[in-house]
Protein backbone atom coordinates (compact mmCIF):
# COMPACT_ATOMS: atom_id res chain seq x y z
CA UNK A 1 0.00 0.00 0.00
CA UNK A 2 2.97 2.32 0.52
CA UNK A 3 3.65 2.25 -3.28
CA UNK A 4 0.21 3.54 -4.16
CA UNK A 5 0.15 7.13 -5.48
CA UNK A 6 -2.71 8.19 -3.19
CA UNK A 7 -4.29 6.82 0.00
CA UNK A 8 -7.25 4.54 -0.45
CA UNK A 9 -10.58 6.16 0.37
CA UNK A 10 -13.97 4.48 0.45
CA UNK A 11 -16.84 6.91 0.22
CA UNK A 12 -20.09 6.69 2.12
CA UNK A 13 -22.06 6.42 -1.08
CA UNK A 14 -20.11 3.29 -2.01
CA UNK A 15 -20.86 1.66 1.35
CA UNK A 16 -24.56 2.53 1.10
CA UNK A 17 -24.75 1.20 -2.42
CA UNK A 18 -23.14 -2.13 -1.56
CA UNK A 19 -24.80 -2.73 1.79
CA UNK A 20 -28.40 -1.71 1.36
CA UNK A 21 -29.63 -2.08 4.95
CA UNK A 22 -32.01 0.25 6.79
CA UNK A 23 -30.18 0.11 10.17
CA UNK A 24 -26.86 1.69 9.21
CA UNK A 25 -27.37 5.16 10.69
CA UNK A 26 -25.76 4.27 14.04
CA UNK A 27 -22.82 2.69 12.26
CA UNK A 28 -22.36 5.84 10.24
CA UNK A 29 -22.51 7.90 13.38
CA UNK A 30 -19.76 5.84 15.00
CA UNK A 31 -17.62 5.99 11.87
CA UNK A 32 -17.96 9.76 11.73
CA UNK A 33 -17.20 10.06 15.43
CA UNK A 34 -14.13 7.89 15.03
CA UNK A 35 -12.97 9.97 12.07
CA UNK A 36 -13.47 13.12 14.09
CA UNK A 37 -11.45 11.70 16.98
CA UNK A 38 -8.62 10.59 14.72
CA UNK A 39 -8.57 13.92 12.95
CA UNK A 40 -8.46 15.90 16.18
CA UNK A 41 -5.70 13.64 17.53
CA UNK A 42 -3.74 14.12 14.31
CA UNK A 43 -4.27 17.87 14.43
CA UNK A 44 -3.13 17.95 18.07
CA UNK A 45 0.08 16.16 17.20
CA UNK A 46 0.68 18.41 14.24
CA UNK A 47 0.12 21.44 16.46
CA UNK A 48 2.71 20.19 18.91
CA UNK A 49 5.22 19.70 16.10
CA UNK A 50 4.68 23.23 14.81
CA UNK A 51 4.35 24.94 18.22
CA UNK A 52 6.78 23.31 20.70
CA UNK A 53 5.90 23.80 24.38
CA UNK A 54 2.18 24.32 23.66
CA UNK A 55 -0.43 21.59 23.99
CA UNK A 56 -3.40 23.66 23.00
CA UNK A 57 -4.64 22.41 19.63
CA UNK A 58 -7.96 24.26 19.77
CA UNK A 59 -6.58 26.77 17.31
CA UNK A 60 -6.85 24.04 14.61
CA UNK A 61 -10.35 23.93 13.19
CA UNK A 62 -12.00 20.57 12.40
CA UNK A 63 -12.70 19.74 8.78
CA UNK A 64 -16.35 18.92 9.33
CA UNK A 65 -18.95 18.93 12.06
CA UNK A 66 -19.95 15.63 13.64
CA UNK A 67 -23.71 15.24 13.46
CA UNK A 68 -25.67 14.68 16.62
CA UNK A 69 -26.41 11.18 17.78
CA UNK A 70 -29.85 9.83 17.07
CA UNK A 71 -32.41 9.30 19.85
CA UNK A 72 -31.61 6.51 22.32
CA UNK A 73 -33.11 3.11 21.78
CA UNK A 74 -33.96 0.28 24.26
CA UNK A 75 -31.22 -2.19 25.39
CA UNK A 76 -32.62 -5.14 23.44
CA UNK A 77 -32.77 -3.05 20.36
CA UNK A 78 -29.31 -1.69 21.06
CA UNK A 79 -27.89 -5.25 21.42
CA UNK A 80 -29.44 -6.25 18.13
CA UNK A 81 -28.13 -3.10 16.54
CA UNK A 82 -24.67 -3.75 18.04
CA UNK A 83 -24.59 -7.28 16.68
CA UNK A 84 -25.84 -6.01 13.39
CA UNK A 85 -23.17 -3.30 13.39
CA UNK A 86 -20.52 -5.89 14.14
CA UNK A 87 -21.70 -7.96 11.21
CA UNK A 88 -21.79 -4.90 8.99
CA UNK A 89 -18.30 -3.90 10.13
CA UNK A 90 -17.01 -7.37 9.27
CA UNK A 91 -18.68 -7.24 5.90
CA UNK A 92 -17.31 -3.76 5.28
CA UNK A 93 -13.82 -4.87 6.30
CA UNK A 94 -14.01 -7.84 3.96
CA UNK A 95 -15.31 -5.67 1.11
CA UNK A 96 -12.60 -3.10 1.81
CA UNK A 97 -9.91 -5.79 1.68
CA UNK A 98 -11.28 -7.08 -1.61
CA UNK A 99 -11.28 -3.56 -2.97
CA UNK A 100 -7.73 -3.05 -1.82
CA UNK A 101 -6.61 -6.25 -3.59
CA UNK A 102 -8.37 -5.24 -6.78
CA UNK A 103 -6.94 -1.74 -6.55
CA UNK A 104 -3.41 -3.11 -6.17
CA UNK A 105 -3.91 -5.40 -9.14
CA UNK A 106 -5.26 -2.53 -11.20
CA UNK A 107 -2.33 -0.29 -10.33
CA UNK A 108 0.11 -3.11 -11.14
CA UNK A 109 -1.54 -3.74 -14.48
CA UNK A 110 -1.54 -0.01 -15.14
CA UNK A 111 2.19 0.16 -14.47
CA UNK A 112 2.85 -2.83 -16.71
CA UNK A 113 0.75 -1.28 -19.44
CA UNK A 114 2.67 1.99 -19.19
CA UNK A 115 6.03 0.21 -19.29
CA UNK A 116 4.99 -1.97 -22.20
CA UNK A 117 3.25 0.58 -24.37
CA UNK A 118 5.02 3.75 -23.24
CA UNK A 119 7.90 3.32 -25.68
CA UNK A 120 5.54 2.42 -28.51
CA UNK A 121 3.43 5.45 -27.67
CA UNK A 122 6.46 7.73 -27.77
CA UNK A 123 7.60 6.23 -31.07
CA UNK A 124 4.10 6.64 -32.47
CA UNK A 125 4.11 10.29 -31.37
CA UNK A 126 7.46 10.84 -33.07
CA UNK A 127 6.19 9.18 -36.26
CA UNK A 128 3.04 11.25 -36.08
CA UNK A 129 5.02 14.47 -35.73
CA UNK A 130 7.25 13.45 -38.62
CA UNK A 131 4.21 12.59 -40.75
CA UNK A 132 2.58 15.92 -39.91
CA UNK A 133 5.77 17.78 -40.86
CA UNK A 134 5.92 15.79 -44.11
CA UNK A 135 2.28 16.60 -44.86
CA UNK A 136 2.95 20.29 -44.29
CA UNK A 137 6.00 20.15 -46.56
CA UNK A 138 4.04 18.28 -49.23
CA UNK A 139 1.28 20.87 -49.09
CA UNK A 140 3.80 23.65 -49.53
CA UNK A 141 5.43 21.79 -52.41
CA UNK A 142 2.03 21.15 -53.95
CA UNK A 143 1.15 24.82 -53.72
CA UNK A 144 4.48 25.80 -55.25
CA UNK A 145 4.05 23.15 -57.96
CA UNK A 146 0.56 24.46 -58.69
CA UNK A 147 1.93 27.95 -59.15
CA UNK A 148 4.69 26.66 -61.44
CA UNK A 149 2.18 24.64 -63.46
CA UNK A 150 -0.04 27.71 -63.85
CA UNK A 151 2.93 29.75 -65.09
CA UNK A 152 3.99 27.00 -67.50
CA UNK A 153 0.44 26.61 -68.82
CA UNK A 154 0.20 30.36 -69.48
CA UNK A 155 3.60 30.28 -71.21
CA UNK A 156 2.57 27.24 -73.27
CA UNK A 157 -0.66 28.94 -74.29
CA UNK A 158 1.28 32.02 -75.40
CA UNK A 159 3.68 29.88 -77.42
CA UNK A 160 0.83 27.94 -79.00
CA UNK A 161 -0.83 31.19 -80.08
CA UNK A 162 2.45 32.46 -81.53
CA UNK A 163 3.05 29.18 -83.37
CA UNK A 164 -0.49 29.20 -84.77
CA UNK A 165 0.01 32.72 -86.12
CA UNK A 166 3.34 31.76 -87.68
CA UNK A 167 1.85 28.62 -89.21
CA UNK A 168 -1.04 30.58 -90.70
CA UNK A 169 1.30 33.15 -92.23
CA UNK A 170 3.71 30.47 -93.43
CA UNK A 171 0.88 28.40 -94.93
CA UNK A 172 -0.43 31.29 -96.98
CA UNK A 173 3.07 32.22 -98.14
CA UNK A 174 4.08 28.63 -98.84
CA UNK A 175 0.93 27.95 -100.85
CA UNK A 176 1.61 30.89 -103.13
CA UNK A 177 5.28 30.01 -103.47
CA UNK A 178 4.51 26.36 -104.20
CA UNK A 179 2.06 27.35 -106.91
CA UNK A 180 4.63 29.65 -108.53
CA UNK A 181 7.32 26.99 -108.29
CA UNK A 182 4.96 24.46 -109.82
CA UNK A 183 4.19 26.75 -112.72
CA UNK A 184 7.89 27.44 -113.25
CA UNK A 185 8.71 23.75 -113.08
CA UNK A 186 6.05 22.92 -115.68
CA UNK A 187 7.35 25.59 -118.05
CA UNK A 188 10.93 24.47 -117.48
CA UNK A 189 10.01 20.85 -118.13
CA UNK A 190 8.30 21.84 -121.36
CA UNK A 191 11.39 23.77 -122.48
CA UNK A 192 13.68 20.88 -121.57
CA UNK A 193 11.49 18.42 -123.43
CA UNK A 194 11.54 20.65 -126.50
CA UNK A 195 15.33 20.88 -126.45
CA UNK A 196 15.66 17.15 -125.91
CA UNK A 197 13.33 16.46 -128.79
CA UNK A 198 15.24 18.85 -131.06
CA UNK A 199 18.53 17.26 -130.13
CA UNK A 200 17.08 13.82 -130.72
CA UNK A 201 15.76 14.84 -134.14
CA UNK A 202 19.09 16.45 -135.05
CA UNK A 203 21.05 13.40 -134.01
CA UNK A 204 18.73 11.05 -135.87
CA UNK A 205 18.34 13.11 -139.01
CA UNK A 206 21.95 14.17 -139.44
CA UNK A 207 24.37 12.02 -137.58
CA UNK A 208 22.54 8.69 -137.57
CA UNK A 209 21.55 8.86 -141.23
CA UNK A 210 25.01 10.07 -142.23
CA UNK A 211 26.51 7.20 -140.30
CA UNK A 212 24.18 4.76 -142.01
CA UNK A 213 25.09 6.17 -145.43
CA UNK A 214 28.78 6.00 -144.62
CA UNK A 215 28.43 2.42 -143.54
CA UNK A 216 26.66 1.57 -146.78
CA UNK A 217 29.31 3.31 -148.89
CA UNK A 218 32.15 1.69 -147.02
CA UNK A 219 30.54 -1.69 -147.49
CA UNK A 220 30.09 -1.18 -151.24
CA UNK A 221 33.66 0.02 -151.81
CA UNK A 222 35.10 -2.78 -149.71
CA UNK A 223 33.11 -5.33 -151.71
CA UNK A 224 34.13 -3.80 -155.02
CA UNK A 225 37.82 -3.90 -154.12
CA UNK A 226 37.51 -7.49 -153.03
CA UNK A 227 36.06 -8.34 -156.44
CA UNK A 228 39.00 -6.62 -158.17
CA UNK A 229 41.40 -8.58 -156.06
CA UNK A 230 39.73 -11.82 -157.10
CA UNK A 231 39.91 -10.85 -160.74
CA UNK A 232 43.63 -10.12 -160.42
CA UNK A 233 44.18 -13.52 -158.92
CA UNK A 234 42.24 -15.23 -161.74
CA UNK A 235 43.82 -13.47 -164.70
CA UNK A 236 47.21 -12.78 -163.14
CA UNK A 237 47.03 -9.07 -164.04
CA UNK A 238 48.00 -6.39 -161.52
CA UNK A 239 46.46 -2.94 -161.77
CA UNK A 240 48.99 -0.21 -162.16
CA UNK A 241 49.54 2.16 -159.28
CA UNK A 242 47.54 -0.11 -157.01
CA UNK A 243 49.33 -1.54 -154.04
CA UNK A 244 48.68 -4.86 -152.47
CA UNK A 245 47.08 -3.26 -149.40
CA UNK A 246 44.62 -1.34 -151.57
CA UNK A 247 43.47 -4.55 -153.19
CA UNK A 248 43.27 -6.47 -149.90
CA UNK A 249 40.22 -7.09 -147.83
CA UNK A 250 40.75 -4.10 -145.55
CA UNK A 251 40.51 -0.74 -147.31
CA UNK A 252 42.71 1.96 -145.77
CA UNK A 253 40.65 3.82 -143.22
CA UNK A 254 42.21 7.21 -144.06
CA UNK A 255 41.11 7.13 -147.76
CA UNK A 256 38.75 9.91 -148.82
CA UNK A 257 36.17 9.88 -151.60
CA UNK A 258 38.48 11.26 -154.36
CA UNK A 259 41.10 8.59 -153.81
CA UNK A 260 38.50 5.85 -153.96
CA UNK A 261 37.01 7.34 -157.13
CA UNK A 262 40.43 7.43 -158.84
CA UNK A 263 41.03 3.81 -157.98
CA UNK A 264 37.68 2.90 -159.48
CA UNK A 265 38.52 4.72 -162.71
CA UNK A 266 41.79 2.78 -163.02
CA UNK A 267 39.96 -0.48 -162.64
CA UNK A 268 37.34 0.47 -165.23
CA UNK A 269 40.08 1.55 -167.69
CA UNK A 270 41.79 -1.80 -167.31
CA UNK A 271 38.62 -3.61 -168.11
CA UNK A 272 38.10 -1.51 -171.26
CA UNK A 273 41.58 -2.39 -172.62
CA UNK A 274 41.50 -6.13 -171.98
CA UNK A 275 38.99 -8.51 -173.27
CA UNK A 276 36.27 -9.71 -171.09
CA UNK A 277 37.30 -12.56 -168.87
CA UNK A 278 34.61 -14.91 -167.69
CA UNK A 279 35.01 -16.00 -164.15
CA UNK A 280 34.04 -19.61 -163.90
Amino acid sequence: MRDLPAPLHVGEEDIMRLLKVPDVEHLLYKVRYLNKYIEEEFMFKVGLSFHPGRSDARMLKPTFKVPESPAPVPKAASKRQLSRCTELEAELTRALNEWNVKFVKIKYLQGEYKRKYGQETREAKVDLERAQAMIIQLREDQRASGEKVAVLEAENKRYQTHIAEKEAALTSFESLRVIEDFKKSIAFNIIIQDHVQEAHDHIYEIEVKALEQQCLDDGFIRGFLKGVHLIQQKIGVEVEEMTHSQASDDFPPGSDGDEIESEQQKVFALEADDEVVDIE
